[in-house]
């Protein structure tokens, strides 16, 4: 049984680190604003490319979180009442959620959405059309950063389920998480975390 668990336990950690996706999204599209005009050159269908074609990876990234947290909880000999017994496991259930709500509306409204006006420019995008495409492109960074601030947040609330943290230390932790993610969103991150 002990082993069960320790497997469950490595699947649940990589899953999450997999789950980085959108700090690395938010550097990738901080680079491409380096780049500048023209919208819609092979530098911008480049980064386009590979924003869009991870979403399907994020929702299996999130399905196998799920998974390999209940597997935990009941490997434990808890039920699905853990979930509400435990805040912290609750805090983590709903930042997943969020996390599937947000990547969900990316991926069938924004996405979608940016999709469609570079079909409709064609090869020059210009005026109007690209007006529209930044305003959707930067509504999906602002989402990307949230769901990097609720994916490090589920993974410091991850360490404290079974051994809670002192409430300043968390706090403290909040306050790092959110300047890191405010960071990311508004930097190129040159240093790391420096």
């Amino acid at each position: 049984m002990s082993e069960l668990l320790s497997f469950f336990r490595v699947v649940h950690i990589i899953t999450a680190i997999l789950m980085a996706w959108p700090f690395y999204a938010l550097v990738a599209v901080n680079q491409r604003v380096r780049l500048g005009p023209p919208l819609g050159d092979r530098a911008d269908i480049f980064v386009e490319n590979i924003i869009k074609n991870r979403t399907i990876p994020c929702f299996v990234f999130q399905g196998t979180a799920l998974a390999s947290g209940l597997a935990l909880i009941f490997l434990r000999g808890q039920g699905l009442e853990a979930l509400i017994a435990n805040p912290i496991l609750a805090l983590k259930l709903i930042s997943l959620l969020l996390i599937s709500g947000l990547l969900s509306y990316v991926y069938l409204s924004l996405q979608p959405s940016i999709d469609s006006l570079f079909a409709q420019a064609g090869r020059s995008v210009e005026g109007e059309i690209a007006s529209r495409i930044g305003t959707f492109r930067a509504r999906r960074k602002r989402v990307a950063s949230l769901c990097m601030f609720l994916v490090l947040m589920a993974a410091m609330l991850g360490v404290q389920v079974w051994t809670p943290f002192p409430l300043w230390l968390t706090v403290v932790l909040v306050i790092a998480i959110a300047a890191f993610t405010w960071r990311a969103y508004s930097t190129e991150i040159p240093y790391g975390w420096a």
